[in-house]
């Protein structure tokens, strides 16, 4: 057996030694010239002790949480800071929703001396007038006629008599002037009850002027019927309704406005059903604007003046209102409560026709005065007025909204010998209104004076504007 191994062995090695890979040669030697391989940068040796930064001395230290607690404390003044400027915007945010800030500026240039009015001397014009009151006090115009405002102030009132504060006295100079800076609110109180106001404030060269406009609490006790008390608007005619600057489409009210635009002391009462409103008021005087009348706001009138204006609206275009007015009470400051003044009124509007509004309206008024025999109207003055205008507007773009308004006045006001004024003046003015936003207004007008009646022309046409930016 073991001889037969052997024997295999010898047999099977020379096939495996054929079977073996003939071993690589060994790699080339690198070239003489080649430079070595530059060693792996090794790591930078830990500092030592004596390389170490020395510790902060307790000066040093102090120094810093001084440091430390002076921002902190200044952090925490600035979050004071912010924290309280928060609490205010907080509580002034609400007041956006009734309180609302407006400031009008505006410029004009009046022609001659800017007032209305003219004197006949020599008695030429009035010669009725000769021996009763001097030619000085015989005017002829009428001295609101150069209004340059929404307020209806004129450039100048020359030696009117019946105009007896010259707010502005621009004597015939061009002008830029600060209107208005006015102040509105509006809020419910709850319980159907709310308030209303405005006032403004009115730089006059050498003064300023505080006007408390209106100042009213109202009662809703339906929800077409509003009962007001304070100092109230109008309820004569419709044009007290736009009467101020951020509502107004002219800069100037028109000739009739100084009747039916004022804002007395009463009570009144707003009725609205369907196409019908009923507006009543029982006030302490007339209803004339008070910025030109003498009188006291307080007045010693024995008896109240009633009035109260009638609409009704009829489905044409937006609505065609028409309505009429009228007003009864004493005069102010008349001896005899039972002579009374009187007012009517006619007025209709028509609202967004074809993009047009035309608005018209007549009134007609007498106060009989009080004569003793010494002279006429002398206890209390006589005046006799009539009067109306048509003003057409119509927006031709969201923008712009060009404007004709017509009117014209014709009275008589007399107060004993001290005064006479015999104006008889029709108007044409043409202007165009601005929204170049919902926030900001621009508007400009020329007005044509015409003095009616045989009187002579005199120079006293107004180019006037104004700006009005609101904050609401």
């Amino acid at each position: 057996m073991r001889t037969l191994i052997a024997a295999a062995a010898l047999v099977v090695a020379p096939a495996l030694a054929d079977a073996q890979p003939e071993p690589e040669p060994p790699p080339d030697p690198p070239a003489p010239d080649a430079a070595p391989a530059a060693p792996a940068p090794s790591a930078p040796a830990p500092p030592t002790e004596a390389a170490a930064e020395p510790p902060p001395t307790p000066a040093e230290l102090a120094e810093r949480i001084d440091d430390l607690e002076a921002k902190q404390q200044e952090l925490e003044r600035g979050q004071r800071r912010a924290e309280s400027t928060k609490e205010q915007v907080d509580t002034l945010v609400p007041l956006r929703r009734f309180i609302t800030v407006f400031v009008d500026v505006g410029a004009f240039a009046v022609g001659g001396d800017g007032s209305g009015i003219r004197s006949d001397l020599g008695h030429i014009y009035f010669p009725q007038y000769r021996d009763r009151i001097a030619g000085q006090w015989v005017f002829m115009g009428d001295p609101l006629s150069t209004a340059i405002n929404s307020l209806g102030e004129p450039a100048d009132t020359s030696d009117s008599r019946e105009v007896r504060t010259d707010n502005l006295a621009s004597q015939g100079h061009p002008s830029l002037l600060v209107n208005a800076l006015g102040l509105k609110i509006f809020k419910d109180v709850g319980h159907d009850v709310s308030i209303g106001a405005l006032a403004e404030l009115l730089p006059r060269p050498g003064r300023t002027i505080i006007d408390v406009e209106l100042a009213h609490i109202d009662y809703r006790p339906t929800p077409d019927l509003v009962i007001s008390a304070g100092k109230i608007d109008s309820v004569l005619g419709v044009e007290y309704r736009w009467q101020d600057a951020f509502d107004r489409v002219e800069v100037t009210p028109s000739l009739i406005c100084r009747y039916t635009c004022g804002r007395p002391l009463g009570v009144e009462a707003r009725l609205t059903r369907e196409r019908m409103q009923l507006s009543a008021a029982v006030t302490d005087g007339d209803f004339f604007d008070e910025r030109f009348e003498p009188a006291e706001v307080l007045k010693a009138n024995a008896l109240p003046t009633g009035a109260a204006h009638l609409q009704w609206t009829a489905p044409v275009g937006q609505g065609l209102t028409v309505g009429i007015s009228g007003a009864l009470g004493p005069q102010d400051k008349q001896p005899d409560a039972g002579i009374a003044q009187w007012h009517i009124g006619l007025d209709a509007r028509l609202r967004d026709l074809d993009g047009f509004d035309v608005t018209a309206e007549y009134v007609q008024g007498q106060q009989d005065g009080w004569t003793t025999s010494t002279a006429t109207c002398n206890a209390a003055p006589c005046l006799v007025y009539k009067g109306g205008y048509l003003l057409v507007d119509r927006r031709v773009n969201p923008r712009f909204i060009p404007y004709v308004r017509v009117d014209w006045r014709d009275a008589v006001h007399q107060n004993g010998t001290v005064f006479v004024y015999e104006s008889h003046v029709a108007r044409a003015t043409v202007g165009a209104h601005f929204e170049l936003t919902s926030r900001i207004i621009g508007k400009i007008e020329y007005t044509f004076n015409h003095e009616l009646g045989g009187i002579p022309q005199f120079a006293d046409d107004i180019l006037t504007s104004s700006i009005v930016v609101a904050t609401d």
